[in-house]
């Protein structure tokens, strides 16, 4: 009771200091109500219509009243703080240096009229100088241009022009009779106004003919494509539609044969005697009783196209010659010096430097002699040109005369060597640590349109031990990998080439990884160096869907324990079966897989979204297929790893505001180990905690099950930081886990809910987001020599008790989004810890039960409480 009291004392307290701090602002403001009878803009809202959405009209207003703090109604604190700033700023100062500026400008540019490049130069000072100036006379000092926000006032004319810019929307959906009035009151020096709206019956399309009657070969396309036309019976009758059905038209006559047919053939045009000919024969004179009492009927009675001039119809084009010419690089002598070469009908002019094998280059060109002109072929052949990073500039002229299409595709190369590199810092385990990469790039090695590519990384981490969560290992990546990249699917039969519109891809690489974790110590944890070789394909079936099919990967692992470490591994396995000692062995890992991935969501759009991924993968496969499952001897002491893994991942974006959307996240994984030990590789298990899965637990330490993480070997008891370390006999309440061991797990599920918004712009966007995470990781199978006990299987996936093992944390945190680049920090805190479940004995023999397992109430920022939060720090977005 005494503690409830106090956290409410506490609450009541904070409460209190936001009131009056929020109360000295509006206090320490000027009145909300300016000079010159001047009024602040208040709320703008809709009412009366009942089938337009309100979200659509909001969008036509183009101004917005000042934002309200949290969303909090009339906490407009950006507005406060820039009225009290510039109540003593000064704007003469920036206006007289922005008006010598111009005047040392006008000089300038008389001076230097005759010499272009000091011009240009004076210019582009000025032009920086002018900006730098006006933005401090427009917006103020540097506070009131990024914290602040200036008062948004109420402005008639403004008013006027949405109205009728509102109805203009309205008209164009329909609803033609429509009327929008203003009804406006006054609250607080603010003018509210609330825009009412009569839509009246809509116009709605009964009868659609879309047939010319004229041209028998438009017509037959016309019907049997009808089934797409965006104009459909029952509809409204909507501008946008009609806008979209005539660019439907216009492509669909360009992908039969129609080379220059435009939506303009489909507009009225009036000629010398008056007459209007052309476009959509839209009939609004038809009466029905009983369906004029529900809407206006519209009638489309065919479909009028006009001719170019000095022709009576438009006519079908065929493609004649294609030629494909490779140009001169800048730096290269200009010569007409030409290879010509004539490969399937097309014809090839190569200059003495560059070289692309014609029946590689076949593949991406679809246009063909004699062909119906498709302009679908035509922009899907400068695609594939473009996606093979060979060319820098890519046009395809066009030449009409004698009838036919002539094509003459013009490519420019790339430089055929490049060398590139980045470098910046990467966050591991919500540590950040510099990493450098650099890649050196050879294109068109083998004269085949393949790229060859050499890259070294080297990454500097600190990370948390795997037996300490409370100290730092310093811990050194190096990389070095070659990547031969072949535009095609180098795959025997027919299957290869049906993906050649789909920007296949074949990726043979080799490489070698070498990893140190305590780099400076004497005695490393462990180090670890590795080979791997891989055969991968991929192509993409449309903008949002990519596919990747991993033939072949095969990995050789040596690893270096230190002898403290190795003893821990063991002790680890003996007290408590976790099995994180056989991940540090050296190991052989063969496996292919395959994954489907669907994404339409664009970064930076607050738009309805989707993401699917789909993985599975099959690792030893390769040795399943032997006679003999032996490994050579000169990997005789390696681990052999055999696995099936699974993964499934959907994420949705759902926009509940202009500049706020809910996000939620599902992911699921499952592994299968059938080999000796069923243990996955370190590298391939399944882990959950930290900034993007539960971010309430740290990082790869959340679960398994509803098992302790540490255990003392002694007494059987988890392990806590602080006092009492081990349960103990009286004491009923304990503090945090020690979190000392990654939790490795074959089961993994977790659910993710997020409300992202956006608060203020201080140099970049401030956004902020809630969260509400779930989940757990569970072994599937023990292993076979392991030592069972009621802990160890509280760890093993159960289906009659895995919901009830479901983990849930909360918490809130900041994204600071510079466009490219956002830095995320989050604090979770746990809602719900299945572990946290005791039973305590006394001497006597008796047993308590201590029940933690809700959590959120003993939530503190002391660093020895049970439900201290865990900060969080990212890169980029956690899903």
């Amino acid at each position: 009771m005494t503690e409830t009291y106090r956290k409410l004392t506490k609450a009541l307290k904070t409460s209190l200091y936001w009131v009056v701090l929020l109360g000295g602002l509006v206090a320490c403001s000027r009145k909300n109500t300016p000079k010159n009878n001047e009024y602040l803009l208040g709320n703008q809202s809709f009412a009366g219509n009942k089938f337009v959405k309100t979200e659509a009209l909001e969008t036509l207003l183009p101004q917005r009243p000042n934002k309200n703090f949290m969303g909090i109604p009339g906490a407009t604190v950006a507005l406060w703080v820039y009225q009290a700033f510039d109540k003593t700023y000064d704007r003469t100062k920036p206006k007289a240096r922005l008006d010598s500026l111009r005047l040392e400008y006008e000089q300038n540019i008389a001076q230097h009229s005759n010499n272009p490049k000091k011009l240009a130069k004076t210019r582009q000072k000025y032009t920086r100088l002018a900006n730098k100036y006006l933005k401090k006379v427009e917006g103020g000092n540097g506070i009131m241009r990024t914290v602040g926000e200036p008062p948004v006032y109420f402005e008639e004319k403004i008013m006027r022009a949405n109205t009728a810019k509102i109805r203009d929307y309205l008209v164009r959906e329909g609803y033609r009779d429509a009327q929008v009035k203003v009804v406006m009151d006054t609250v607080f020096g603010r003018i509210r106004t609330q825009y009412q709206i009569n839509e009246g019956l809509p116009h709605r399309w009964r009868a659609i003919d879309l047939l010319t009657r004229t041209d028998a070969t438009i017509d037959s396309l016309l019907s049997r494509y009808q089934k797409d036309s965006y104009l459909k019976s029952g509809q409204n009758y909507r501008y946008d539609d009609i806008k979209n059905e005539s660019k439907r038209i216009e492509i669909l006559l360009q992908n039969n044969g129609y080379f220059g047919f435009n939506q303009n053939y489909l507009k009225p045009v009036q000629n010398a005697l008056g007459r209007v000919y052309g476009g959509f024969l839209i009939d609004t004179s038809a009466h029905d009783p009983v369906l004029d009492t529900l809407y206006h009927i519209m009638d489309i009675k065919g479909l009028q196209i006009n001719t170019p001039r000095n022709q009576a119809a438009h006519r079908q084009y065929r493609f004649g010659a294609v030629s494909l010419r490779v140009e001169n690089l800048p730096n290269e002598p200009t010569t007409d010096e030409r290879d010509t070469l004539r490969y399937r009908g097309l014809k090839y002019f190569f200059t003495p430097q560059h070289y692309y094998a014609p029946k590689v280059l076949d593949s991406k060109i679809l246009i063909r002699p004699g062909q119906l002109f498709k302009i679908s072929d035509f922009r899907e052949t400068e695609r594939q040109l473009a996606v093979l990073d060979q060319f820098r500039i890519i046009n395809i002229e066009t030449d009409t005369t004698g009838g036919e299409v002539k094509a003459l595709i013009k490519v420019m190369p790339q430089d055929k060597y490049q060398v590139t590199s980045e470098g910046g810092v990467n966050v591991v385990q919500n540590l950040p640590g510099p990493f450098v990469n650099g890649t050196f790039r050879v294109r068109n090695v083998f004269n085949r349109l393949e790229n060859f590519e050499f890259s070294l990384r080297g990454a500097y981490d600190w990370q948390f031990g795997i037996f300490n969560n409370q100290s730092l290992v310093r811990t050194l990546e190096l990389g070095a990998n070659t990547a031969l990249i072949f535009p095609r699917i180098l795959f025997p039969g027919k299957f290869a080439a049906q993906l050649n519109r789909l920007t296949p891809r074949t990726i043979v690489s080799l490489g070698y990884n070498y990893s140190n974790r305590d780099v400076f110590s004497p005695d490393p944890e462990f180090k670890r160096g590795g080979f791997q070789a891989s055969l991968r394909y991929t192509w993409k079936r449309s903008n949002y869907e990519y596919l990747s099919f991993t033939a072949a990967d095969f990995s050789v692992l040596r690893s270096q324990k230190s002898a403290n470490f190795s003893a821990a591994l063991d002790t680890l396995f003996v007290q408590s079966g976790n099995p994180l000692k056989f991940s540090f062995e050296s190991a052989v890992i063969s496996g292919m897989s395959f994954s489907y991935t669907f994404n339409n969501n664009v970064i930076g759009q607050n738009s309805k979204a989707h993401y699917w991924r789909f993985f599975v993968e099959s690792g030893g496969t390769a040795f399943n297929l032997l006679r003999q499952q032996k490994l050579p001897s000169f990997l005789e002491n390696f681990e052999l790893y055999k696995f099936l893994k699974g993964n499934v991942e959907h994420r949705a974006y759902w926009p509940i505001g202009p500049k706020s959307t809910l996000v939620y996240r599902l992911n699921t994984g499952l592994i299968y180990n059938y080999n000796n030990r069923r243990v996955a590789p370190y590298e391939k298990s399944l882990t959950g905690g930290g900034s993007n899965s539960l971010r309430a637990w740290l990082p790869r330490r959340l679960g398994l099950g509803s098992a302790y993480p540490n255990l003392d070997g002694s007494t059987g008891s988890p392990v806590f930081r602080g006092e009492p370390r081990i349960l103990t006999a009286g004491v009923n309440q304990y503090g945090p886990y020690e979190y000392r061991f990654e939790q490795l797990g074959d089961v993994l599920m977790e659910a993710n809910l997020e409300l992202r918004g956006h608060l203020f712009r201080f140099v970049a966007d401030v956004n902020y987001a809630f969260f509400i995470d779930a989940g757990n990781v569970w072994r599937l199978r023990l292993d076979k020599a392991q030592v069972t006990d009621q802990n160890t299987l509280n760890g093993v996936f159960d289906v009659r008790r895995f919901y009830k093992e479901i983990a849930v944390g909360t918490g809130f945190g900041l994204r600071f989004d510079l466009s490219y680049f956002v830095f995320r920090f989050d604090i979770g805190a746990k809602v719900y810890d299945p572990s946290r479940r005791f039973e305590v004995k006394n001497a006597l023999g008796q047993t308590t039960l201590i029940d933690e397992r809700y959590a959120l109430s003993r939530f503190s920022f002391r660093r020895g409480s049970a439900n201290y939060p865990v900060f969080n720090i990212g890169v980029g977005y956690p899903f």
